[in-house]
């Protein structure tokens, strides 16, 4: 998954390489075309000065006067070169050397009368064109080395390219500098949202930037709908439980009545009753379990278990109970405070009932999960019994006496945080030992 920033660099890298390269190709195609005009305006103005310097000597025929050329021409291999063909008879240039100008061959450079050739492994630009002098065709060929101007365009190239690779380098740098300022607001919501699901904060900062703006909006609305309708849930709850209470109370007079009476059947529907309204307070502890904690929420582990072990030393206080805790400071319960309450004062209640006098808390969290440790020095339930339990989970009867009152919810509240329980023997204290882990959010899987 690529980021913003770096598709927009990509991008830019891509769109600037393209048009470096279709400028350094034009610029380059420009400065030859321009150096080739000038070479060849030059050599037209010196065919004409050869031309002049084509005479009839009436002793010797015709011949070609040297001191009417340029002196370049008389320096050996010195880049410049004429040959002129008058009657098929050739007159070269000193400069050439016993050399000839292959005029007849070459790339054409789009100039009238001109081609470009290698003469003596170098580039050269020839120039060739036929005048009429006296009533004879004279053929004009004149040719000059371009080496140097090659080499020098070549450099200029390179130079060019060196340069623009520096550009670019400092645009795509400021461009890195640009994204990340214009980006800023998005990295502002990325840090919020963080600190959101870590509980720091309840809501999103309000964002400066018009396009950001929309986006934090949407999102603080759906965290206050969900806290919203969550606790329209609690007490449509809370309602239906005082609702059902009331119709209960009166079945269970009129089943006391029965029974004073002696009649038969009220035993039967007594214990009916008792079960309606064990199934009904099962069913709405379970209906107050959220599951996944909402966002801004932070419960610490150890402000909540304080108050829990004041409550159980005060109802089992005939057995002067000593609880041992190990509790980190910065361990907290990834959820809703009524499920934390619920899922430990389940543990506690069960370990209360059971232990002889020491009760043993563990709590620690680490990148991952959350681990609760909760044991006791009771008698333990036997290996068999704790995978019968394990196994019924939530279908447990709550009704039960022991280590099995509450397990369905424990059951449950793990479940929904999607986290795993076991059962096993303290090693520690002799007696039952619970160990609970739940993720730390949802999208982290726990450790084997």
């Amino acid at each position: 998954m690529r980021s913003i920033q770096s598709r927009l660099n990509l991008n830019f890298i891509v769109i600037t390489l393209v048009l470096f390269c279709l400028f350094w190709a034009g610029q380059s195609w420009f400065l030859r075309q321009m150096a080739y005009d000038f070479v060849a305006a030059r050599l037209s103005s010196d065919a004409y000065t050869v031309l002049r310097a084509v005479e009839m000597d009436i002793g010797a025929g015709w011949r070609v006067n040297i001191d009417n050329t340029s002196s370049v021409y008389q320096q050996p291999m010195s880049g410049h070169y004429f040959q002129v063909a008058v009657d098929d008879k050739w007159f070269f240039s000193r400069s050439l050397w016993d050399g000839r100008i292959p005029y007849d061959e070459g790339q054409d450079i789009g100039q009238e009368n001109v081609r470009l050739v290698e003469q003596n492994h170098k580039p050269t630009l020839v120039y060739s064109k036929t005048f009429m002098k006296q009533g004879r065709e004279i053929q004009v060929v004149l040719a000059e080395d371009i080496s140097t101007i090659e080499s020098s365009l070549s450099q200029l190239g390179w130079l060019l390219a060196g340069l623009g690779i520096s550009g670019l380098i400092i645009l795509l740098t400021l461009q890195i500098f640009i994204i990340r300022k214009g980006l800023s607001s998005l990295q502002d919501v990325k840090r919020d949202l963080t600190r959101l699901k870590a509980g720091d904060i309840r809501q999103l900062s309000q964002s400066t930037t018009t396009e950001v703006e929309p986006l934090v909006t949407e999102i603080n609305y759906l965290v206050q709908n969900m806290e919203l309708r969550l606790q329209r849930s609690r007490n449509a709850v809370g309602n239906l439980a005082h609702a059902a209470k009331t119709p209960l109370t009166v079945i269970d007079r009129h089943i006391d009545t029965l029974l004073e009476q002696e009649i038969p059947q009220g035993e039967d529907i007594k214990e009916q009753s008792q079960r309606l309204r064990g199934m009904i307070e099962r069913e709405l502890t379970r209906a107050r379990i959220a599951g996944a904690a909402l966002p801004g929420q932070r419960i610490y582990i150890e402000d909540e278990l304080d108050k829990l072990v004041r409550t159980l030393k005060a109802i089992y206080r005939e057995k002067a109970l000593t609880f041992e805790l190990d509790i980190s400071a910065k361990s907290y319960f990834p959820g809703e405070r009524d499920d934390l309450v619920e899922l430990m004062g389940n543990l506690l209640d069960n370990a209360s009932k059971w232990a002889v006098s020491r009760i043993h808390v563990k709590a620690h969290m680490d990148d991952h999960c959350l681990e609760l440790v909760v044991s006791d020095d009771g008698p333990g339930i036997p290996e068999d019994a704790r995978e019968r339990l394990m196994n019924r989970g939530e279908r447990l009867d709550e009704s039960t006496i022991g280590h099995g009152l509450g397990m369905s919810i424990i059951s449950e509240i793990i479940r929904q945080y999607q986290g795993r329980f076991f059962l096993e023997s303290s090693a520690r204290l002799g007696g039952l030992e619970v160990q609970v882990m739940l993720p730390r959010r949802a999208d982290l899987e726990l450790p084997d």
